[in-house]
């Protein structure tokens, strides 16, 4: 209900009565006073006049369901959003909702993590209401062996969505997994399943993005859109792009195999071309980044001649 009542008071210039609100959500003037308290609580200014009714006059900086599904506009990623002010990780709890049967396209948003987690057990730093801290539940009709894809077409989504919010900046993706601005990583995903031997039960996407960070909260070789735009970015608009591109590409994975992320993929790549470091069994190996298969795996030429496919693993440029 809150998230309609906002819906209402932003589809309206000016006042609107009590008794209009009361009719078209067919609540009483007693609940609308006390959505409108809950509505306080959380940030929201909205100015109450007498027989004049209700403005909204400001929303605050968080990603509530009512600010980010408010001209959303996506078909079925955000539908439902789980939003916490702390929690300990977003992929845990959607895991636990995907256990639970929740349906594709739900997502867990939180301002902060205590616990938050990227990739090869390593923590994820999220301070509170300065990134975007997400993990979005899919269930694909696919085998275990695709999935890899998965978190490529999610990449070029992110890289898309993070340009056309901030058009000045250039983005390019490290494989598998992170959004890179020059050299800086801006963004990480992690992607975790529930499969059985020939088909994919859901998957959990997690997303993190250093949005309004500043440097003096930043890893060395990270960096923000604050950092890189020199102002401050709107949360809300950037994770309704997120979510929008997230989908559209999600959609053409689906209907396309392969074909529709390995292209787009390789026009954003900042790996191919590049010289590489891996481990492989404990050693150290360089390379140089090639191309990418069909299945998500790095073609990597070593300096002996050989050429090989990284399937899983970090690498470094």
């Amino acid at each position: 209900m809150l998230t309609r009542i906002v819906r209402f008071l932003k589809d309206h210039e000016g006042y609107l009565s009590g008794e209009e609100i009361s009719r078209s959500l067919h609540i009483s003037r007693a609940a609308i006073w006390k959505y409108m308290d809950q509505l306080r609580d959380v940030g929201y200014e909205i100015e109450a006049f007498p027989h004049r009714g209700y403005r909204l006059l400001s929303a605050p900086d968080l990603l509530l369901p009512s600010e980010v599904q408010y001209g959303l506009e996506t078909r079925q990623f955000g539908s439902q959003i789980h939003h916490f002010e702390s929690i300990h990780s977003t992929m845990d709890e959607a895991f636990r909702l995907g256990l639970e049967g929740a349906p594709e396209g739900t997502v867990v948003v939180a301002e902060t993590q205590t616990k938050g987690r990227g990739r090869m057990g390593r923590s994820w730093s999220s301070p509170k209401s300065k990134g975007i801290y997400f993990s979005l539940i899919i269930r694909p009709l696919l085998p275990p062996s695709q999935a890899a894809m998965i978190t490529l077409a999610s990449a070029i989504a992110l890289s898309e969505a993070i340009e056309i919010v901030s058009p000045q900046l250039k983005t390019g993706i490290k494989w598998p997994n992170d959004i890179l601005a020059g050299k800086k990583k801006l963004c990480g995903i992690l992607t975790e399943l529930r499969a059985e031997t020939d088909r994919v039960q859901f998957v959990v996407i997690g997303v993190g993005v250093n949005v309004n960070n500043t440097s003096s909260q930043l890893l060395p070789e990270a960096t923000s859109l604050r950092v890189e735009t020199g102002g401050v970015c709107d949360r809300v608009r950037l994770f309704q792009a997120i979510l929008r591109q997230m989908e559209k590409r999600y959609a053409a994975f689906l209907k396309q195999g392969p074909l529709a992320v390995v292209a787009d993929w390789k026009a954003r790549s900042a790996t191919l071309g590049c010289k590489v470091r891996f481990l492989d069994r404990g050693e150290s190996v360089v390379g140089v980044a090639e191309d990418l298969a069909n299945d998500g795996g790095l073609w990597v030429r070593l300096s002996d001649g050989r050429r090989i496919k990284r399937v899983a693993g970090d690498i470094f440029l």
